[in-house]
């Protein structure tokens, strides 16, 4: 397929989740939009297997939640997390989780201990993707190019350039704002003279196979409760495993032992060492990797801008890399029609550079945290020995890990918890929530200005969710919201009323709140300000940030 020239309002370099729901977030406002991939097909590297509650609650938002949930693992399939020495010897503990049909039967329990109408879901890149792409092709203002390697990216001041190959031929296409979502070697972020900054070596080097085994699949269908993951503990070897299909798809994770080379640790090893007995299996992609911890010095230059890893990449835990990205790709495709469609101003990029490197530090040093935690657990050999001082150590350790490890896997605190306490995008006049991440399980709902809006099931049983407007919306319990409408009119500002009877979080019944496309607080209060017009302006990046006061003080 060649490359059409001409000019764009937004070119997207890459085709991976976050370039997909950011071409969704332009198309669902019928942004023109071109995306350029230079893989020919989506990807078949299984890496991010897991989409959060808060990627789900986006997705929620475009359409997409319920296909994304019925893929991946069969809709019965229990999603438990095992903890074991082998996948065919001693369990040491387990977290359980639901399959996808309690989900919709909403008989699940994580509807009740997770605050979100959209828990996260087991699912590997490899049938997120095609499905994301599908619903992107969907929208009439984008066009998605698969085949088209990017070779340069020149902001001229007034619009951006872009150089790009497909089938030999070289075509020069122009936009207005060109995003780079291309990944860890991005073309984009060298364009823009971005460095990593943080870890280039967070912790031991990794070897990955991607295998089908029929055999192997047997054996999970003859267990009385199949989890979707499993972390494996060996004498010499330690690792993780993924079921990507519940028929026979797997993916093995393991960890390179201290002064082996990545390149001398076999695969047929790592395979005998997490089945725990050689089995018939039929190797599909062998990976060798290095974990990082690395977050870009700016992911903004001009009309230029950088999300998900070509801003940040770490350690692959918890699911935080892709997630973060998609966070960043909603965050930053209101704001880019915001400047398209006029009422957004100059300074609306650098607050999304503000909060998503905030975001990006944060979650990164979360990620290290889980892995470092983990390093030093199950050691000794004795925990293979089938005795009963092994017995005893076994439990000790399933024991310790349950308490240790509960925070990568009810990790509220990451996904529903960070919070833009210094961002120029937010309004706070009067003492709000501190920012980043207090911890990684715990969240505390809350509607101060950064917070994400906290989820709230209403009387007719629907998402508080589900009534928010696309763009911003004043969620009213009480007061008046007659100076937001008139300043929202008069600047051009796309808003809704929302009326609720209850407010979302009993601890703070503020009367007004007013929230932002990408479902972030902007501002809060019982009374509106005493300069509605300024408020909106500083939201959208149209004045400097300064303090308000309230029209009663």
């Amino acid at each position: 397929m060649t490359i059409p020239s001409g000019h764009r309002s937004v070119i997207v370099v890459g085709a991976g989740p976050v370039g997909l729901t950011l071409a969704a977030e332009l198309g669902t406002r019928g942004i023109d939009t071109l995306v350029l991939e230079q893989n020919p097909t989506t990807t078949d590297n299984p890496r991010c297997n897991t989409t959060n509650a808060r990627s789900m609650e986006y997705f929620r938002r475009l359409g997409v939640a319920d296909p994304i949930r019925r893929a991946g693992l069969p809709l019965d399939h229990a999603t438990d997390i095992v903890y074991c020495t082998t996948l065919t010897g001693w369990e040491l503990t387990r977290f359980p989780f639901s399959s996808a049909q309690q989900i919709f039967d909403r008989t699940a329990p994580e509807l009740a201990e997770w605050p979100t109408p959209e828990p996260q879901h087991r699912i590997s890149q490899i049938y997120l993707e095609p499905i994301l792409e599908e619903h992107v092709r969907g929208y009439p203002s984008v066009e998605i190019i698969r085949g088209s390697r990017v070779t340069a990216v020149v902001d001229h001041g007034g619009k951006v350039e872009v150089r790009a190959e497909a089938s030999g031929v070289e075509t020069v296409v122009t936009a207005d704002y060109v995003v780079g979502c291309d990944g860890g070697a991005s073309t984009t972020r060298r364009a823009i003279g971005a460095r990593l900054h943080g870890d280039s070596q967070a912790a031991e080097n990794r070897l990955s196979v991607y295998f089908r085994s029929a055999e192997l699949a047997r054996e999970f269908a003859a267990a009385e409760r199949p989890g979707w993951m499993y972390w494996w503990y060996g004498p010499r070897l330690k690792g993780s495993f993924v079921q990507l299909d519940g028929k026979g798809l797997y993916l093995c994770h393991a960890r390179v032992p201290d002064g082996t080379a990545p390149e001398d640790l076999d695969e047929d090893e790592v395979l005998r060492a997490a089945l725990g007995r050689d089995m018939e299996v039929e190797k599909i992609q062998i990976v060798r990797w290095t974990p990082r911890r690395l977050v870009a010095d700016k992911f903004v230059d001009g009309r230029i801008v950088l999300a998900g890893d070509a801003a940040h990449l770490w350690l692959p835990l918890g699911g935080f890399g892709m997630n973060t990205g998609i966070a960043d790709a909603v965050g930053l495709g209101w704001r880019l029609a915001a400047l398209l469609a006029g009422w957004g101003g100059p300074d609306l990029l650098d607050a999304y550079e503000v909060e998503r490197m905030s975001v990006g530090e944060a979650t990164s040093r979360a990620a290290l945290k889980i892995d470092r935690d983990m390093a030093t657990i199950a050691r000794d050999p004795a925990l293979h020995v089938d005795d009963a001082e092994g017995a005893r150590l076994r439990t000790e350790v399933g024991a310790r890990i349950a308490e240790v490890d509960r925070q990568q896997w009810h990790s509220q605190g990451v996904q529903f918890g960070a919070r833009y306490a210094e961002s120029p995008g937010i309004v706070a006049d009067r003492v709000h929530a501190p920012g980043a991440i207090d911890r990684i399980d715990h969240y505390r709902p809350s509607v101060a200005p950064g917070s994400r809006f906290p989820h709230a099931w209403l009387p007719d049983g629907g998402s508080v969710f589900d009534r928010l407007g696309r763009d911003f919306t004043l969620v009213r319990t009480r007061g008046d919201a007659t100076p937001f409408r008139a300043a929202a009119e008069r600047l051009g500002i796309p808003l809704t009323v929302l009326e609720i009877d209850e407010p979302v979080v009993t601890e703070e019944p503020l009367g007004l709140v007013l929230v932002r496309p990408d479902l972030y607080v902007g501002w809060s209060g019982d009374v509106a300000p005493g300069d509605v017009d300024r408020l909106f302006r500083t939201l959208v990046g149209a004045e400097s940030r300064s303090p308000l006061s309230s029209a009663a003080s």
